[in-house]
């Protein structure tokens, strides 16, 4: 008799235990979904982002939502933050090309050299970082603003050159062009402040402000590597928004 009541204690467990289980599986999938942007912006739950505004503790949801929304991004994309125009889609080998993208002349404030063509989050993610991060970095060490950001790359259809992404053949996120390479930064002053060759002026005007501005692009890029993450990156910064997390 007693078993049967332990039995019978029991069994009410079970369907609690199944619902904590459906709870975490919904939940990890909301991640999932919001995180890649499945959702487009328009139909989101969260703001619209906005490029006049540094974001909170959603924007990276915020960014990744303007994936797959076109109209959107036409609207976010806009002066005076980012001096912007629609591209066409492009498909061109397996994982590679770009959708939803834009050539970019200008964003937050500096111009590009050269313009490049970048998908929607990459191109609203650099111009939240150059305009909140950059710009400010600027004025607080030399007093005047960035006028031009000197870029070394953003499409290039190949594999990962270093680390797991070398070992199992993973595509760079160059290959979609969601990712850019940047190498220096030119002041109103006409003094230019360069990767390769400042970065390691640590307790120097050029080494500090480059150190900021390194560590603000990981609230804005899901993937930020510098001179101190590999030999592959000592003279550029290279920012992407795809999947993976990095801060180096």
């Amino acid at each position: 008799m007693s078993k049967n009541r332990k039995r019978r204690r029991g069994i009410p467990f079970v369907p609690n235990t199944l619902k904590l289980l459906l709870l975490v599986f919904l939940v990890f999938g909301a991640i999932v979904i919001f995180r890649h942007g499945y959702i487009p912006a328009r139909y989101s739950p969260f703001a619209t982002v906005s490029l006049s505004d540094p974001g909170g503790i959603f924007l990276d949801w915020q960014i990744a939502q303007l994936a797959n929304d076109k109209h959107t991004c036409r609207r976010v994309l806009r002066k005076p933050h980012i001096v912007a125009s629609p591209a066409p889609d492009h498909g061109q080998f397996p994982g590679c090309g770009r959708y939803n993208a834009f050539r970019v002349l200008q964003a937050g404030g500096t111009s590009m050299k050269p313009p490049r063509v970048m998908e929607c989050p990459l191109a609203a993610a650099l111009a939240l970082w150059l305009q909140h991060a950059v710009q400010p970095a600027a004025d607080e060490h030399f007093g005047i603003n960035v006028t031009s950001v000197r870029n070394v790359g953003v499409y290039n259809c190949r594999n990962i050159r270093s680390g797991l992404g070398k070992i199992f053949a993973i595509r760079s996120e160059h290959g979609r062009s969601n990712a850019i390479d940047i190498a220096s930064f030119r002041l109103a002053n006409g003094r230019t402040i360069s990767v390769l060759r400042d970065w390691s002026k640590r307790n120097e005007t050029e080494g500090k402000f480059l150190r900021a501005i390194h560590a603000a692009a990981c609230n804005y890029f899901r993937v930020t590597l510098g001179p101190e993450a590999n030999e592959a990156h000592r003279d550029h910064f290279h920012l992407d928004r795809g999947p993976l997390r990095s801060c180096r």
